[in-house]
């Protein structure tokens, strides 16, 4: 499925596209509807180009895995409707870029596939399949292959028992749309009521900056109510939850009496509503909140260890460590161009060895967990001794850091958390996006200013999760809050 920035469409049609954007923010579809265009963020040069590349890997994907192709290049939702039932009676077997338009319904699944079965065509049926650079299905592929399978029962008079993706490594993805049928009629519901002008709940998230144009007008309505929204780490449903019993505010939160609310709507256990009330109290005192006592023991040299990566090629093309020993350096291995990934792999994996006896790794958050083990798929590497003793001492500072201190902040990210306890960024480049944007920039160019500026990123980053391992191990040692002026402020 491709996402549309403008549709050639009405607008008041329900797309694929909005389930795409609910799951990433609620509000996208309906800032998309009612918003003002000046709120709006202009799409970066970099993720216009991100979006090209997708398309081109898509054509790529469906040119391997599909001999018998017919494409659908229509542009108008109708005129394609006409021109894809037209192979669909034919029975084609695979159709590329096909419309599915049924009332006021649209989507477009990049590949419409026939299968055996009955359907008003005859003794076949089609189901939806879509590219995805991603290497899981996610709950936003799950219910966009829902959808087409919804309008591919009302067309076709045959609901698709399995939908599927390719996903990132060209491997098949089968899904069930079934499966999700409650959670889909729910969702589907919510976007018609958005159709109709029915504004959701606030709900702000870091995804609302991050993926959706619209984060600013997120924000400016979560602030404006001092809304519940504004507490880290509570969806959607637990929102509602708390809405529903009156808690709105993150006063509300913050004075609430847990004991008393528990039970009272689905999702409010005891547990998260304690965690929800002491980040409130957090938030409105600027409170740091040790909740439990975190005894972080580094066994042997200390490794602090950052991944950046390419997401258009699906490729990782900068590790950097930053290793405590002796004075302290800073290592990387750098593919210069996406071709060198496997280059830079063999050089990461001939250093493992020379690492000492006994280290410990910290990384924050589980994405370089994940990228170690995919690219030890990619490059039969799984059963490296090396690699295996290096996995198995990594730190996840992220998940710490959740399970024991509660900050004063929106989100917990990397940058926030780092800020807040005094580190500063000093470079050009001051996030993951903008790096990408400039390994693409260094691609093109070849400066070596450029690919300098992505460095220095990277080992602000590894340094960024030393300091908060530094404070963790001197600060969150024993149950207590600390209040403003911090004594790590002090001096």
């Amino acid at each position: 499925m491709r996402i549309e920035t403008r549709m050639p469409f009405a607008q008041d049609r329900l797309t694929a596209t909005d389930y795409y954007r609910y799951v990433q923010c609620p509000h996208w579809p309906y800032w998309e509807r009612f918003g003002k265009p000046t709120d709006r963020r202009p799409l970066t040069e970099a993720e216009e180009q991100r979006m090209a590349d997708g398309l081109e890997h898509e054509k790529k994907i469906v040119r391997e895995a599909f001999q018998d192709l017919r494409e659908v290049k229509v542009m108008d939702a109708e005129d394609g409707m006409e021109k894809t039932l037209a192979l669909m009676k034919q029975g084609v077997p695979a159709i590329y870029q096909g419309w599915l338009v049924f009332e006021d319904r649209v989507g477009r699944p990049d590949v419409l596939e026939r299968r055996r079965g009955k359907s008003v065509f005859g003794d076949w049926y089609y189901a939806p399949l879509d590219i995805k650079r991603a290497h899981e299905l996610k709950k936003e592929h799950k219910f966009q292959l829902a959808f087409y399978s919804e309008l591919l029962e009302k067309i076709q008079e045959k609901y698709p028992a399995h939908a599927a993706i390719i996903n990132g490594d060209g491997e098949r993805i089968t899904f069930d749309p079934s499966e999700i049928a409650e959670e889909y009629r729910e969702v589907t519901e919510t976007l018609e009521r958005i159709r109709a002008g029915e504004m959701p709940d606030p709900v702000y998230r870091k995804a609302c900056h991050d993926t959706s144009p619209w984060g600013k007008a997120c924000e400016r309505l979560a602030t404006r109510t001092n809304d519940i929204a504004l507490l880290f780490n509570v969806d959607v449903r637990k929102l509602k939850a708390l809405r529903s019993v009156g808690i709105r505010t993150v006063d509300d939160a913050a004075e609430m009496r847990p004991e008393q609310l528990e039970g009272q709507s689905p999702g409010l256990t005891l547990r998260a509503l304690v965690a929800a009330k002491r980040q409130a109290q957090s938030l409105r005192d600027r409170l740091v909140i040790i909740k439990r006592p975190l005894a972080l023991v580094t066994k042997g040299v200390e490794i602090h260890f950052d991944i950046e990566s390419h997401p258009p090629t699906d490729t990782d093309y900068l590790y950097g460590f930053y290793i405590r020993e002796g004075a302290g350096h800073y290592q990387s291995f750098v593919a210069e161009r996406p071709e060198e990934e496997e280059t830079m792999w063999r050089a990461f994996l001939a250093w493992l060895p020379t690492l000492p006896g006994e280290y410990t790794v910290y990384h924050y958050a589980n994405y370089e967990v994940q990228r170690l083990t995919q690219l030890a798929e990619r490059y039969r590497d799984t059963q490296n001794p090396w690699l295996q003793k290096f996995q198995r001492r990594m730190v996840d500072l992220k998940e710490l850091t959740r399970d024991h201190v509660v900050f004063p902040l929106h989100f917990y990210s990397l940058k926030q958390i780092g800020k807040f306890l005094g580190y500063a960024w000093t470079g050009e480049v001051t996030s993951g996006g903008q790096s990408v944007s400039e390994y693409d920039k260094w691609l093109a160019t070849k400066q070596r200013s450029v690919l300098d500026g992505i460095l220095q990123y990277n080992e602000e980053d590894v340094r960024a999760t030393a300091v908060l391992s530094d404070w963790l191990s001197r600060y969150a040692t024993e149950e207590t809050v600390y209040r403003e002026p911090y004594p790590w402020n002090k001096g």
